[in-house]
């Protein structure tokens, strides 16, 4: 049986807290969870060291694919990995 995942996103403050965490989508790959959090993301752009609304969207995916978390920003974004059945 192959193994299958789901990519739950959580959108949390600055430290990361799990009292403020609120889910915002549950996806069926690591690529989607990006990139819904790159398109929707609420960071405010004068938090990034670029210019364009395109080029945090970039940044962001980039500091998504190895930790599956933001980090330094007043909003934050984190990805969990859920194993589905398990008992299979």
């Amino acid at each position: 049986m192959t193994e299958q995942y789901l990519y739950p996103v959580y959108e949390t403050d600055a430290w990361h807290s799990l009292s403020n965490r609120d889910c915002k989508g549950i996806y069926t790959s690591k690529e989607e969870a990006i990139d819904a959090i790159a398109e929707h993301h609420n960071i405010p752009l004068d938090e990034f060291d670029v210019l364009t609304a395109e080029e945090a969207r970039e940044q962001i995916k980039q500091e998504l694919q190895i930790p599956f978390q933001t980090q330094g920003y007043t909003i934050n974004y984190d990805i969990e990995v859920w194993l589905v059945n398990d008992w299979a």
